[in-house]
């Protein structure tokens, strides 16, 4: 599980970071699902994959709230990840 910083993340905004892991590969398929606690704006933070580095080891990832207007997120989110390997 990935815990993030308390900071709030505005409407149609996304903020990437890179995710460093020892069991990444370059030919890793990597699973995410956003836990949300933010429960006072009904905000609804959405996570992706963007890439992995070409020699494995960590990967970018992807965080947006994609609200259109007014809802923001300023809450610990989680990310909960799986790595699966293909070798």
């Amino acid at each position: 599980v990935i815990t993030l910083a308390a900071v709030a993340l505005a409407a149609t905004t996304n903020a990437e970071f890179t995710f460093t892991n020892s069991t990444i590969q370059a030919d890793s398929v990597i699973l995410l699902t956003m836990q949300d606690a933010n429960t006072t704006n009904n905000a609804q933070l959405a996570c992706a994959l963007v890439s992995i580095n070409g020699s494995g080891g960590d990967c970018v990832i992807s965080i947006v709230n994609p609200h259109s207007s007014g809802a923001s997120s300023a809450t610990a989110s989680k990310i909960h990840f799986l790595v699966i390997n293909n070798s």
